[in-house]
């Protein structure tokens, strides 16, 4: 897949089905041009929208020697089977604390959670 980017402003993503046709269109594009994969592991198909959705918005975060940092990582859909010690295990010391550093975060939090 292709990244073209105008003037920083404008970015469009082209998707080909084969390599080739990437290689072949690569030198016509104008602007920044970044080539990337997209990779999806697991999950299930699902064949309608569920009802209700159990959308998730999890805050992570790290506490540092100059204070905390945090994100808020919002999961539009998550199973029904899926606890907040689902969370706790899957996330903490996996996910990065926030945007701008590498550090893993030593907390997770639901916000917003309807338990």
């Amino acid at each position: 897949m292709l990244r073209q980017t105008i003037d920083g402003l404008y970015a469009k993503s082209l998707t080909f089905s084969s390599g080739s046709d990437e290689d072949a269109l690569l030198p016509l594009l104008a602007g920044k041009v970044e080539s990337y994969s997209v990779f999806g592991d697991g999950g299930t198909a699902l064949t309608s929208t569920p009802d209700p959705l159990n959308r998730k918005n999890v805050i992570v975060g790290a506490k540092t020697a100059t204070g905390r940092i945090s994100t808020m990582v919002t999961i539009p859909h998550v199973k029904q089977s899926y606890m907040f010690q689902n969370f706790l295990s899957d996330f903490t010391g996996k996910l990065d604390a926030n945007y701008d550093t590498a550090v893993k975060c030593d907390y997770v939090t639901l916000k917003f959670d309807r338990l």
